[in-house]
Parts: C-alpha cells; sequence; structure tokens
C-alpha cells in the first residue's frame, strides 16, 4: 500500500512538472488593458525577432570599423645544384576613404531599425488597445442582451398567465415569444462574437487560446479616462506640439527619416569605394649558391665556391580607377535614396491624415458617450488618435 501511495505521488509530481515546463500553458491573463499592452510588447513574437534584428545590426556595426586582415605569402624554389630561393612577402591594405562610410551606413542601420521596433510597438499596442474595446463592447452587447432576454421571458410568461385567464388573445403571448426567441438568438451571436474578440485579443497579446482572460475595466471606464478632461479640470501642462512637430515626432515618420539618411550614406560609400586606394607591399628574400668547384678566398685559402644572399624590397599597389568607378552602384543608391523620400513624404501625408481624422472623430464621439456603440467607436477613435500621435504607453 505504501509503495502504491509513492508511485502516485511521484505520477503527480511528474504531470505537474511537465505543466509547469509545457510553453503553451501561458499564466491567465488579469488587470487593465494597459497590463495587456505591456504583456504584448514583452511577448509579442514579431517584436522579439525585430529587437533580434537590432543585435545584428550592432554586429554589423562591429564589422564595417574592421580593417582588411594583411596578406602574408612564402615560397621556397628548388634549382638545379645547390642553389634554393627562399622569398616570404607580406601585403597591407591601407584601406583609404572607406572605413568611415561604412561605418557611417552601420550606424544609420541601426537607428533605422530600432526606430523601426518602435513603430511595431506603437502599432502592436495601438491594436491591443482597439482589440480590448472591442472585446469590452461585445461584452456589454452580451450582457444588454441577456437582461432585454430576462424581461423578454417574463413579459412572455406574464402574457401566457393573461391567456390563461382569458384576458387576451393567444396572437399577443406568441408574438411576445417571437420576440424573445430573437432576443434569444442575437444573444448567441453575441456571445459567439464576444468569444471571437477575446480569442484574437489573446493572439495579440501572446496567449493560447484557451488562456483567461479578465479585465477588470468596463467600457466606461476605459472611454471615460481616454476622454479629455475639462478645461477647468486641466493641470498645469506644456501644450501639444504644433502639427508638423507631432508628425515629425512619430516613430514611423522617424524610421523614415532615418532609412533616407541610411540611403545617404550607402550613396556616399559607393562613391568612396569607387575611389583609389593603396596596399603597401615588402619581401624577403634568401638565395643560396653553390658550385663544385673550389676557389681561394681573400686569405688564401682554398674554400668551396658558395655563398648567401639576402634581399629586402618594399613597394606598393595602387588601384586605380581608370574603368571601374562603381558607377552602377552609385546609380542603384541613388535611385534607393529617392525612393526613400518619397515613402518619407507618403508616410508624413498619412500621419497627417490620421491625426486630422482621429482628431474630428474623438471630437465628434464625445456627443454620443452614453450608447455602447458610440461608447466603443470614441474609445477606438481616441486609441486611433494615441496611434497617430506616435504614442505606445
Amino acid at each position: 500500500m505504501k509503495g502504491v501511495v509513492c508511485l502516485a505521488l511521484a505520477m503527480i509530481g511528474v504531470a505537474a512538472g511537465a505543466r509547469a515546463q509545457d510553453p503553451s500553458r501561458a499564466e491567465p491573463a488579469d488587470g487593465t488593458i494597459e497590463q495587456l499592452v505591456a504583456t504584448a510588447l514583452e511577448r509579442s513574437p514579431e517584436l522579439r525577432a525585430a529587437r533580434a534584428s537590432v543585435t545584428a545590426a550592432t554586429g554589423q556595426l562591429t564589422q564595417a570599423g574592421l580593417r582588411p586582415n594583411p596578406t602574408l605569402s612564402a615560397s621556397q624554389m628548388f634549382m638545379t645544384g645547390e642553389q634554393h630561393l627562399a622569398l616570404f612577402e607580406v601585403e597591407w591594405p591601407l584601406d583609404l576613404f572607406r572605413r568611415p562610410a561604412r561605418v557611417a551606413t552601420a550606424q544609420r542601420t541601426i537607428e533605422s531599425t530600432t526606430l523601426s521596433v518602435q513603430d511595431r510597438e506603437r502599432l502592436l499596442a495601438a491594436m491591443v488597445r482597439q482589440q480590448a474595446g472591442r472585446l469590452l463592447a461585445a461584452r456589454r452587447s452580451v450582457d444588454i442582451m441577456t437582461e432585454g432576454l430576462t424581461a423578454a421571458s417574463r413579459t412572455r410568461e406574464l402574457l401566457d398567465a393573461r391567456v390563461t385567464e382569458g384576458e387576451i388573445p393567444k396572437l399577443d403571448a406568441n408574438i411576445a415569444g417571437v420576440e424573445a426567441g430573437r432576443i434569444e438568438a442575437d444573444l448567441a451571436i453575441a456571445q459567439a462574437d464576444a468569444e471571437a474578440a477575446a480569442i484574437e485579443l489573446k493572439a495579440l497579446v501572446g496567449l493560447p487560446a484557451n488562456a483567461p482572460l479578465v479585465l477588470r475595466e468596463s467600457l466606461e471606464d476605459i472611454v471615460r479616462a481616454q476622454a479629455s478632461p475639462a478645461p477647468s479640470a486641466l493641470p498645469a501642462q506644456p501644450a501639444l506640439p504644433a502639427l508638423p512637430a507631432l508628425i515629425a515626432m512619430r516613430s514611423d515618420i522617424r524610421e523614415a527619416t532615418a532609412r533616407v539618411a541610411v540611403a545617404d550614406a550607402r550613396v556616399d560609400q559607393a562613391r568612396r569605394d569607387g575611389r583609389w586606394d593603396m596596399s603597401l607591399t615588402g619581401n624577403y628574400g634568401r638565395e643560396a649558391y653553390g658550385f663544385a668547384q673550389r676557389g681561394f678566398d681573400a686569405s688564401g685559402r682554398l674554400v668551396p665556391v658558395q655563398g648567401n644572399f639576402h634581399s629586402i624590397e618594399i613597394g606598393a599597389n595602387l588601384i586605380l580607377p581608370l574603368r571601374n568607378r562603381n558607377q552602377g552602384a552609385i546609380a542603384a543608391a541613388e535611385a534607393e535614396r529617392g525612393g526613400e523620400q518619397e515613402v518619407l513624404a507618403a508616410r508624413q501625408l498619412t500621419a497627417q491624415a490620421e491625426i486630422d481624422a482621429a482628431t474630428a472623430r474623438d471630437r465628434y464621439l464625445d456627443v454620443e458617450a452614453g450608447y455602447t456603440s458610440a461608447l466603443e467607436r470614441a474609445y477606438v477613435a481616441r486609441v486611433a488618435l494615441r496611434r497617430a500621435r506616435g504614442e505606445i504607453r
């Protein structure tokens, strides 16, 4: 009996450990919308991949700062007789004009990649807020329809009782029954919509579809929090920047501006790569000669005819850009720069349109904040306004 109990406890421990190690069993989400936004920014696979690209760009900056390696060559020549030649040669590239351009391009790439991550964070935060608003609106609709179904069922019961007593015709009770059935069907559709909205929100946050999701806020609370307070209740704070400055502060605009800077750096790098360059060379040679004859040396002794000769050579190799001045790469880089400038102009127009449209919707929906659909639209409009302004948190 004792062995059976120990085995059961061991099986329970193994099962608990497996559940703890299962990555698909995420912790339930319980909190506010801003907490969901923070969770999404931390757990989103797309953001993690984008942040990895920043690390890759940092590695490219390190590589861009390195200079070319020198070249060492050695050779040994064996000739007939006792003649030998050993040669050692070193070539040292100077890498003139090129390293600053490579480093500048890599630095601009890091800035562009970092701003791209910030723009993805901005968009993800806005998507989480909008989807949370849709979920709260769907749940509010479910609550309202549930109350309506309860009232319709009570009305039908009362009419059935009055029909039984003969006070009203059967038709009135049947009409009430049809209305209750319609509300019940609408309630089923609303419940399905709420469940679908919850699943979509979990996917944005990075939770599995079966994870619990509890929001402690109501639709009225988030709209009231997003709404602008009365002028008399506003604390002393600096005014919002002007529209051009507000547009320039957005992460997508800053990313597009950084991409233009990257294109400029690549144009400069292509031009520098087409300039002349130089590498220094040096070699050391040792030649040994010997013959089968003998001769007299300076002191008059008879010695073999042989000798060792040493030589040192220093020179330079000059690369002349006579035929290839990197014309094609320069033209491609300039065309890429023109394309990035057009992308920047398009994003500026889009940002201005988003801010104007979101501000107009926010101003219009202030008068309709008492209805569920208007509450949802008001919240979505204010989230869109925050996204258009470039806010993340």
